[in-house]
Order: C-alpha cells, then structure tokens, then sequence
C-alpha cells in the first residue's frame, strides 16, 4: 500500500498535484454557484421591473 503513495518516489508530486487541481476545481464550483445566484437576482429584479412598466 505505501509503495502505491509512494508512486515510485514521485508521490509527493502527484499528490500535490492533485490535491492543487481538487481545490481549484472546489473553488471553480463555489464561484459558479455565487455568480448563478447573483445572475438569477438581477434577472429577477429586471423582471419585476419590466412587469411593473408593462402593467
């Protein structure tokens, strides 16, 4: 088992570079879902604001 994270003495690169690409890729995923919110807010906003002028 440990030659497995050893990865032929290579390990502490490999799993450094995963665990850089996991936090990227979580951090990619919290800023998708903030800006998602955001936007569906001022879509909202803009909506109501429409309805408001049409009615």
């Amino acid at each position: 088992m440990s030659e497995f994270f050893s990865m032929g003495g290579y390990g502490s690169f490999i799993w450094a570079a995963f665990g850089l690409s996991a936090v990227v890729l979580i951090g990619l995923f919290v800023q998708s879902q903030r800006f998602l919110k955001t936007s569906e807010a001022e879509l909202s906003a803009l909506q109501d604001r429409e309805a408001d002028n049409g009615a």
